[in-house]
Formats: structure tokens, C-alpha cells, sequence
């Protein structure tokens, strides 16, 4: 039976995750790489995934959707609690610093994918807010988290989950659990020390 577009599309796309992890990022033949690990001709691999650029992109935003995919029942699980915190985001940095891909990337164009979540991370945190916000909203809604803002909270969560994945810090291990972990827990504790005697834990709703 032959193979629907969204078929090709998807093989195409694990055609070039196998070939950008195996040191193909600094390639100047990764279009015909890309084609041959696929099984595919260059003018069906550029009716079906575009050009490399397009490529790359849709990559990312695959990768990226799955990743916060198996973060979802862990955030469907949220309580509002410094410990349940920690946990969520020493999974989300572990699971990231342990990507194949993101871990070859790093590797070989370190100048050219650090600034997609460095200086330019309000695309990747405008995709996770995307991803995330309905289920940490529904969670609000149900009365199960406190009326927080949701976007803020999400945004403040996601640069200390890029921060911890790219940049090394001289105060933990990231890539020891237990030691994240208690990184992590004592950031939290932190930051419920900034709360002033009679005031709530958290702001306003607002999720808009």
C-alpha cells in the first residue's frame, strides 16, 4: 500500500534527526544524506519536508511537542508545593541534557542552536506556553492549583529549565538526579521565603 504524505513527511523527519545526532549539523550534503537515509528521491524529499531550514524547523517543533508530551501527566499530577516543583523541573532538565539530538547539536553548532534558547528562547517558551498553559489552566480552573498567571509562571519555570540545561553551574551537578534535585529544592525554598506574613502564595489569575 502506498505511503500517505503524512507517512513521507515522517519518515523524512526521522531520516534527519538519525543523520543531524550521527554529526551531520556541520554537513554540506545533509539535503542528500537526509534523502538517502529516507529512501526517498531530492524532489520528493523537497515536496515533502521542504528545505533543510524547513526541515530543521519541523524537527524541532516534533521533538519539542513530544518532549513536553511526557512532561504532561507529570503536570497533570501538579501540586502547588516546593517539592512537586523540584521534581517537574529536574525531569524536564534531565530528560532535555539527555536528548540525542539536542545533545549533538550542542555538540557540533554550539554558536548556532544556543541562541534558539538563549537569547532567542521566547520562541521555544511561546511554544511550551502553547503546549502547557491548557492543562496548568484546567488544572486552576478545577481548583487544584491557586489562581496564579499562568503564562508568567510557565515563562519563569521554562528560562530556569534552559538555563540548567545549557549552561553549567559551579552549585550542582545537572546532570546527577539527586543532586539536581536538591538544587532545585533549595531554589524553591528560596523563593517561599519572599512571601511577606498574611500575603496569599500567588498573584492574581490571569491566563490571558
Amino acid at each position: 500500500m502506498p505511503m500517505q504524505d503524512g507517512d513521507i513527511h515522517a519518515r523524512i523527519l526521522d531520516a534527519a534527526a538519525a543523520c543531524l545526532t550521527e554529526g551531520g549539523f556541520s554537513s554540506n550534503r545533509m539535503l542528500s544524506a537526509i534523502a538517502r537515509r529516507a529512501g526517498v528521491s531530492r524532489p520528493t524529499l523537497y515536496k515533502y519536508g521542504g528545505t533543510l531550514d524547513e526541515i530543521k524547523e519541523a524537527l524541532i517543533e516534533r521533538e519539542l511537542t513530544a518532549y513536553l508530551a511526557e512532561a504532561v501527566p507529570i503536570i497533570d499530577a501538579a501540586r502547588w508545593d516546593a517539592d512537586y516543583v523540584s521534581d517537574l523541573l529536574a525531569f524536564l532538565i534531565g530528560r532535555a541534557r539527555a536528548h540525542p539530538l539536542l545533545s549533538a547539536a550542542v555538540r557540533d553548532v554550539p554558536d548556532m542552536v544556543l541562541p534558539w534558547f538563549t537569547v532567542q528562547a521566547d520562541i521555544t517558551v511561546a511554544r511550551v506556553t502553547a503546549l502547557a498553559a491548557p492543562v496548568v489552566q484546567d488544572k486552576i480552573d478545577r481548583g487544584e492549583l491557586p489562581p496564579v498567571d499562568v503564562r508568567v509562571l510557565i515563562d519563569v519555570l521554562t528560562r530556569i529549565v534552559l538555563s540548567l540545561v545549557f549552561v553549567n553551574s559551579a552549585g550542582v551537578d545537572a546532570d546527577d538526579p539527586a543532586d539536581l534535585r536538591r538544587y532545585l529544592r533549595t531554589v524553591t525554598g528560596f523563593v517561599s521565603l519572599l512571601a511577606k506574613p498574611g500575603e496569599g502564595a500567588a498573584p492574581a489569575a490571569s491566563a490571558h
